[in-house]
């Protein structure tokens, strides 16, 4: 290899060098910082801050796998220096000073650690009760060094940090590597025979291994870490750059010949070149790069025509040339700018400011000593999406200007609006006198709404739900302020619309208990934390048990006995909802089968549907099928809809009742006379049962107007060939009145409270056992 093939070998080899590196630093910094983020994301979606620590163990402890699958860790723990909670194999020894550090200067801590093996560790300070604690997280680095191989296309190795070598061992192999890319392709490496001034070039500088058919160069790379310092080991193929390089020196002599001809040739030209112009146009430069486009062309002068066809003054028009593109460049740009922070900042169709704009207007209050206390009303259109589907979106971007307008009247000193999403508005409203100022304000706020819009001569009525969540000045949460805002505004909208609401920490409560729901039901059912529980329905005259109602209830490990119409309200905003109805029904089939083996196979289960399943048909296809895999007959189930989702989604409804039927199933409106009576439904579709709300029969047995409704019900729902079924039966009193006024079935605590299924063996094994002509008390003492 002559000089210059070895300087340029050297060359080549220091800067492959300097960039893996550069990458591994680079690297191994960005996979610490998105650490840090999950860390963060784990403190925000755990509510952290405001959470006890006596309560950390409980409520990690059952999603700690969860978390070590979603992000990728090998251990976890929270720490305030006297106590610490501790997941998977975790150093308590080696990370105490980066904790103590993250707790002590309020700022994030990450490093690479080597113990056992080298581990990437990131620490965040996070504030419990007044007490600083840190989170901290350690996952495995090996798939970011895989990752690095593959960016720098370089195998790489961990030298074990624990094991130290053997001196007897001549070979690359004595380093013990924790991870080794590309094993299978260098082995061959690691077996070559090394003296020990080979070790030493190794260690100091890297080495030259050439193989068979191969070529690698070998080196090391240290990486600072926490406590002990990480050492990788490259070996990077370098067949190509040889053979590269060997072509190069076929090339040298043409090279050369040609250079010397080159400089020659510009030796000659440059001795006829004006050197007063060169420095003219080397000023011009300067002046250009500094955008001084004016002066650049005063030092250039006024063109002037050449008598010399020269490339110095073809040069000189050039340079007008680009002064005046990179002027005309510069005023575009400027107003590009202009343009895209205009967007960022005004709303373009109601000329309010952007959620951007609230965002940074938070962050700046919170340093701003002058800043007392801020509200924020968080605003959501109540019936916009009408506007939207029968008028048009041009009409809607109307009355979203239109609202903007109006808004724009409370603007003052303390109070400023913006539009943050579709039909949502915010007003922030700063150093406020009092609480009862923020009502007047709420109370101005929906006053805006009172009077209608026109638009397209049609008069528009529309209203706002106000959500209203407050801080101190310099405690400001930008986006927990939001949070609390918008969490009271769906409070607002569940009140009744049109109305606003101020947040409290039950909000919040009601809030993690809807997330917690939703986050663990999938999970839920793999734990059997929901089970099925059976209420009779007994024949009013013999008493036999003529029915079963199928209810879900969830006993959650954290939030204790769930209420089925909190979970089943948030289960209707997913795709969960449908899992849940497969589940129960496969939960009923079981049971069947159970009713089968004891030869009570006239006995119906009832299955209630919650609304979001009567407009659509995947509830119907469900049951179908579990139905048809067991071969079990339609017949066998009735379908509960409640009077109110009958209502609500009349004619959807209608079509979905009538599939329902044509199937052969059973239908029943559940909780009739419970508000929302009509009268004028019950003959547009074929059904089998009304249930009568047990709020018409509370006093059944003592109160004539009631026996009087009830009875003229019965009257005419028997004229309609329909059974009757009175919830809520609770004495016998009410149990005979019931019978008395036609009442064909009885449901209630009288008969039974809700059973699981092994106490509803008990039930029906000791109702099998007496008498069927006797009248037998059905009241086990049994849990919900």
């Amino acid at each position: 290899m002559s000089i210059q093939q070895k300087r340029s070998f050297d060359e080549n080899i220091s800067s492959i060098k300097h960039t893996h590196r550069k990458s591994a630093r680079q690297l191994l910094e960005q996979h610490l910082q998105e650490q840090i983020l999950s860390a963060e994301e784990i403190v925000m979606l755990s509510d952290l801050n405001n959470r006890p620590s006596q309560d950390f163990k409980a409520f990690f402890d059952p999603i700690w796998s969860r978390i070590q699958l979603s992000f990728s860790l090998s251990s976890m723990s929270f720490s305030n220096g006297q106590q610490s909670i501790e997941y998977g194999r975790f150093p308590r020894e080696d990370m105490f000073e980066m904790q103590m550090s993250a707790a002590q200067e309020l700022r994030p801590q990450s490093g690479i650690i080597c113990h056992f093996v080298c581990e990437l560790s990131s620490s965040i300070p996070v504030t419990i009760e007044g007490d600083q604690w840190a989170l901290s997280l350690l996952s495995d680095i090996a798939p970011s060094i895989i990752f690095l191989s593959s960016v720098v296309n370089s195998d790489i190795g961990i030298i074990s940090p624990s094991t130290a070598y053997s001196s007897q061992n001549n070979t690359l192999s004595r380093y013990v590597v924790d991870i080794m890319t590309g094993s299978e392709k260098n082995g061959e490496v690691f077996q070559m025979p090394l003296s020990s001034s080979q070790f030493e070039q190794l260690e100091s500088e890297g080495m030259h291994f050439k193989t068979n058919v191969r070529d690698y160069y070998v080196w090391f790379e240290t990486i600072d870490g926490i406590g002990e310092d990480i050492r990788l080991l490259f070996i990077r193929d370098i067949s190509l750059l040889l053979e590269q390089q060997n072509n190069q020196k076929e090339q040298v002599i043409v090279i050369f010949a040609t250079m010397t001809f080159g400089i020659l040739l510009f030796l000659i030209l440059f001795s006829f070149i004006p050197i007063s112009k060169i420095n003219q146009l080397k000023r011009a430069i300067k002046l250009i790069g500094a955008k001084e486009y004016n002066i650049a062309r005063y030092r250039l002068g006024k063109p002037t025509k050449s008598h010399f066809n020269d490339e110095l003054h073809e040069l000189e028009d050039e340079f007008r040339h680009a002064i005046d593109v990179l002027e005309t460049y510069e005023q575009q740009l400027k107003a590009s700018q202009k343009r895209l922070v205009r967007q960022a900042t005004i709303d373009q169709i109601t000329g309010l400011f952007t959620r951007n704009v609230l965002v940074e207007d938070l962050i700046n209050m919170n340093t701003d000593p002058s800043i007392n206390e801020v509200a924020i009303f968080f605003l959501d259109l109540d019936g916009f999406k009408p506007v939207n589907d029968n008028l048009g979106h041009e009409a809607g971007d109307i009355m979203l200007k239109k609202i903007g307008y109006r808004l724009k009247g409370v603007v003052n000193k303390f109070t400023k609006v913006y539009r943050i999403g579709g039909d949502e508005f915010v007003i922030c409203f700063s150093n406020f006198s009092s609480s009862e100022s923020l009502d007047m304000m709420a109370d101005s706020v929906v006053d805006l709404f009172s009077a209608p819009f026109h638009i397209y001569d049609t008069r528009i009525s529309i209203s706002a739900s106000i959500g209203i969540a407050k801080q101190k000045g310099d405690e400001i949460d930008a986006d927990k302020l939001l949070r609390f805002a918008d969490i009271a505004m769906y409070q607002a909208k569940e009140n009744g619309k049109n109305c606003y609401k101020f947040f409290d920490d039950s909000m919040r409560d009601a809030a993690q208990q809807r997330f917690t729901i939703k986050n663990d039901f999938i999970a839920s059912l793999a734990d059997n934390q929901l089970f099925v529980v059976f209420q009779p329905i007994v024949c009013s005259n013999t008493r036999k048990v003529i029915k079963l109602e199928a209810l879900c209830r969830w006993q959650h490990p954290d939030l204790g006995f769930i209420e089925p119409p909190i979970f089943i309200d948030v289960l209707e905003e997913s795709e969960n909802m449908n899992m849940l109805f497969e589940w129960i029904v496969n939960n009923v089939v079981n049971e069947i089968h159970y009713l089968d083996s004891i030869e009570r196979n006239d006995i119906i289960i009832s299955i209630n549907l919650s609304p979001s399943q009567l407009v659509n048909d995947l509830a119907l296809s469900v049951i179908n099928n579990v139905l048809e895999e067991h071969n079990i007959s339609p017949k066998r189930i009735e379908l509960e809809i409640t009077e109110t989702s009958l209502i609500t989604n009349f004619e959807t409804a209608k079509l979905w009742i009538e599939d329902a039927t044509n199937a052969g199933y059973k239908i029943a409106i559940d909780d009739f006379g419970a508000g929302y009576s009509s009268l004028s439904y019950l003959t547009a579709f074929s059904y089998n049962t009304v249930k009568l709300d047990r709020s018409l029969l509370y006093n059944i047995d003592k109160d004539p107007r009631q026996q009087r409704i009830v009875g003229s019900l019965t009257q005419m729902l028997h004229g309609l060939s329909v059974s009757i079924v009175a919830e809520g039966a609770e004495t016998e009193g009410q149990f005979m009145a019931l019978q008395k006024l036609g009442c064909d079935y009885v449901q209630g605590f009288l008969v039974s409270k809700p059973i699981p299924h092994d106490q509803l063996v008990y039930f029906l094994n000791r109702y099998l056992s007496e008498s069927e002509s006797e009248q037998v008390s059905l009241n086990p003492s049994v849990e919900r």
